[in-house]
């Protein structure tokens, strides 16, 4: 039973509920494409081929099958270090087999799924294809996680959930498809006293939807993004820099709403370093924990799982060194294996770096 001063379900997800299919079978998947005609570059409009594709996909016996999506991925990587019922995500699935493995797999990690299901849509996939010139194929139907809507948000036991959480991250994607829901739950965390916490997304929806992310941006408390999104929003903002410092400072100290938060600003640069700034002028680089070359396998999903980390701290109190590390000690997992999965987290042995 959720109350006002209960610490249950602190931290809110919102975001697309997808699944994500990963395939190294490429012979039979370069018969796929051929099969269907797909073009090498994804700006296929015919979603019939596509969704023939990625049903075939599914179920190829050595096609792995995993959660996906921002909100999803980070929620689960935070669950692994807060305290049980910590973590709730919001969403829309259909009424299929995905989104049963989507619930159950969440589940398991210790994040409570309210997802709302529908009939018309399936489940959001994206499959990721590795071919013979070991470049990805990549293909996706949002599907479901596209039709969340305000009556689906507002239902008394869907809502109660946003009313109970203190942290709220919101998957930059949404803006797509679903910024109504983004304006209720911006102001929601404002009039509340509440974090929000959202991120970039990826540089297409940086220059394509940035006058989006200007109204939304003196509401936010916490921004992520990686070095090519922040310089994409420095660009589009007519900053004049291409310095990854300045950027983040301006990040942070763009006009904000709210003052009982300090806005930070948190830029990751893949193997390099992590850039945090705050809107008091602090700003810090952190070197990420290095890892050998052979064990990077895949870096689907570090991005989310940094977020996940730093979030699971920040919450819990700690300092900005503690969050940054916890978030590096994720993603360090994340990359040694493919797709998103947190299953043997807890005994995995860590390197240390000193902040």
């Amino acid at each position: 039973m959720l109350t006002e001063t209960s610490n249950d379900y602190i931290l809110l997800g919102i975001g697309n509920a997808l699944i994500d299919l990963f395939v190294y079978n490429n012979e039979e998947i370069e018969k796929l494409i051929k099969k269907y005609e797909l073009l090498p570059k994804p700006i296929d409009k015919d979603f019939n081929k596509i969704n023939g594709f990625l049903n075939e996909v599914s179920k190829y016996p050595d096609t792995l099958i995993v959660p996906g999506g921002t909100a999803q991925n980070s929620l689960r990587g935070a669950q692994r270090s807060l305290p049980p019922n910590s973590t709730v995500i919001l969403g829309c699935i259909g009424k299929d087999e995905m989104g049963k493995i989507l619930r159950r797999v969440l589940n398991n990690d210790g994040v409570r799924t309210e997802y709302t299901e529908i009939d018309d849509y399936p489940t959001g996939i994206s499959s990721f294809s590795k071919l013979s010139n070991n470049k990805y194929f990549v293909r996706n139907n949002k599907g479901a996680a596209t039709q969340y809507n305000l009556e689906y948000l507002k239902s008394p036991s869907k809502w109660k959930f946003v009313e109970n959480a203190k942290y709220i991250y919101v998957c930059g994607f949404i803006l797509k498809e679903n910024y109504h829901i983004v304006k209720e739950i911006y102001k929601h965390a404002l009039e509340n006293n509440k974090i929000y916490a959202t991120n970039l997304g990826s540089v297409k929806l940086v220059t394509k939807y940035k006058y989006r992310m200007d109204e939304i941006s003196p509401y936010w408390d916490i921004i992520f993004g990686n070095e090519s999104e922040a310089l994409a929003f420095a660009e589009m903002s007519n900053w004049n820099t291409t310095d990854i410092f300045e950027v983040t400072k301006k990040l942070a100290q763009l006009p904000k709403h709210s003052s009982n938060f300090v806005r930070m600003a948190v830029i990751t640069r893949d193997a390099r370093s992590t850039i945090y700034a705050d809107q008091n002028g602090t700003i810090k680089e952190y070197p990420i924990i290095p890892i050998v070359e052979n064990d990077l396998i895949d870096a689907t999903g570090a991005g989310d799982s940094f977020v996940g980390g730093f979030l699971s701290q920040l919450i819990q109190g700690k300092s900005i060194d503690e969050c940054i590390m916890a978030g590096h000690k994720l993603a360090n997992y994340i990359i040694r294996q493919v797709g998103t999965q947190y299953d043997s987290y807890d005994s995995f042995e860590h390197n240390e770096v000193n902040y």
